[in-house]
Order: C-alpha cells, then sequence, then structure tokens
C-alpha cells in the first residue's frame, strides 16, 4: 500500500514539474501549427517523427510540412485539459483542442526537446449532447428561414458548404448559397415553415440529419399561396469552436415542383 501511494504521488509530482525549456518548446509548437510557422515547427519536431491522424492513417515529418506550408495562418489554438508526465529525457502530453485530443511524445535529442510521435483522436460528444446542439442549431435555422433572413442563415454554413435543390445547379460555397437564399427571400414572402428531424447518425466530428419540412410560401407578384412538403438529408460538422455548421445540404419536395 504505502509502494502504490508512493507511486502515484511521485506520478502526481512528475506531471507539474514540466522544464521551462520544454514548457516555452511546447507552446511554440502548438503555436507554430497554429500559424503556419514552418520553421519553428521543424525545429521542434525530430526527423523520425510519425503523426497517427483521427482515421488511422499516418503521415511523416516531410508529409506535414508539406501540408504546413500549405496552410494559411488562423487564429491562436485553445489548448484546455493538458496533462503532461515527465519521465526522464521523455515527456508525454495530452491535451484538448475545440474537437480534438492531442497526444505527443517528446524526447531530448542534442539538448532540444523534439516530438518524435503524435495522435489526434476526435473528441466525440454524447449522442443526447450532440442532439441537443443541432437540435438547437436546426432551430435558429427554422427562426431565420421564416423571417427571410439570408444574413442569420449563412452563420449556420461553413465557408465551402454545398447546397443542393430540385430543379437548380449545385450552389457551391457560402457567397453562392447566401444569393440563393436571397434570390428565393426576394420572391417568396414565408407564410409558415416547419423543419422536423428524424435521425441523426453520428460519425465523429461530423452528424447526418434526415427530416421533412413543410411550408407555406406567398409569391411577392401576386398569386396563390403555395404549400410545398418534403424531405431533407443535412450534414453537420463540429467547429474548432465547438459549434456545429453545415457543410453539405440536400431537400427535395414530395411533389412536383412548386
Amino acid at each position: 500500500m504505502h509502494t502504490l501511494l508512493f507511486t502515484v504521488l511521485a506520478v502526481t509530482q512528475a506531471q507539474t514539474r514540466v522544464p521551462p525549456d520544454l514548457r516555452k518548446a511546447m507552446d511554440q509548437r502548438i503555436a507554430a501549427v497554429a500559424q503556419a510557422d514552418v520553421a519553428t515547427w521543424d525545429r521542434l519536431t525530430a526527423n523520425n517523427f510519425v503523426l497517427i491522424q483521427p482515421d488511422g492513417t499516418t503521415r511523416t515529418k516531410a508529409e506535414r510540412l508539406v501540408q504546413l506550408r500549405a496552410a494559411q495562418p488562423g487564429p491562436a489554438t485553445v489548448v484546455t485539459h493538458e496533462h503532461v508526465l515527465m519521465l526522464g529525457n521523455t515527456a508525454v502530453q495530452r491535451y484538448q483542442t475545440p474537437g480534438t485530443w492531442v497526444l505527443t511524445i517528446w524526447t531530448m535529442n542534442r539538448g532540444t526537446w523534439q516530438v518524435t510521435l503524435a495522435q489526434a483522436s476526435p473528441v466525440v460528444g454524447d449522442s443526447a449532447t450532440v442532439r441537443q446542439a443541432i437540435d438547437a442549431a436546426a432551430a435558429r435555422f427554422t427562426n431565420a428561414f421564416k423571417r427571410g433572413d439570408a444574413d442569420s442563415l449563412m452563420t449556420l454554413y461553413t465557408s465551402n458548404a454545398v447546397q443542393l435543390n430540385p430543379n437548380f445547379p449545385a450552389w457551391e460555397g457560402a457567397a453562392a448559397i447566401k444569393q440563393a437564399f436571397a434570390n428565393f427571400f426576394n420572391a417568396m414572402t414565408v407564410s409558415d415553415a416547419s423543419f422536423t428531424t428524424h435521425d441523426i447518425v453520428i460519425a465523429g466530428n461530423k452528424a447526418i440529419e434526415r427530416g421533412s419540412y413543410a411550408m407555406r410560401l406567398k409569391p411577392k407578384n401576386g398569386g396563390a399561396e403555395i404549400a410545398d412538403r418534403g424531405k431533407y438529408v443535412t450534414t453537420w460538422e463540429r467547429q474548432p469552436d465547438g459549434s456545429w455548421k453545415i457543410i453539405r445540404d440536400i431537400s427535395n419536395t414530395d411533389g412536383g415542383a412548386p
């Protein structure tokens, strides 16, 4: 019992004793990924480095360098739930960024701390939490659609989203989708609309929603009110800030084109 207690105490203490030079290297490397700082990332990454990606595939240092050189600098990475275990000249670092768990192995190499192995795994929320988040986003979609508010609708789509509707070509990208919504609202007043989720399939940072809709539309140039019913499949993607946005959206009417 005393041996076990001593071991637990030693590990707990080891976790808190991160050498200042290693702490600095850890912070610099995380920042280098966010800022696409190739030189810093290269310096703090061993030549035999291997990255295990969420899908199980691997990347070498050379392959990651190619990706970093093609990347654009982004916002600072928010790191939470960090734990560091020191084992002599080796350190095991585990932390969470929005949507991802990251595990890195640091070793001292000729006086410099470098990462030899990294593994990224998606943070998978329980189905109830994901459903609640998507239900809330879908409610905002419904309210914005009923108001004819294209700007608010676009806060729910990613910049590279694609929308597929019957009798129209694909609308690719946020600008095209926003223009399509604007044209629709210029032509129609939404008298009423409802969207009902039937099921959601969760796969890592993506969720596929299947549902049905019903709406009543009034042409702004005159004419009888139009009643339409149909179904849709929407693919949501968890964003770095933890929110969910639409990346693919397809719908079709149960009747003829309104």
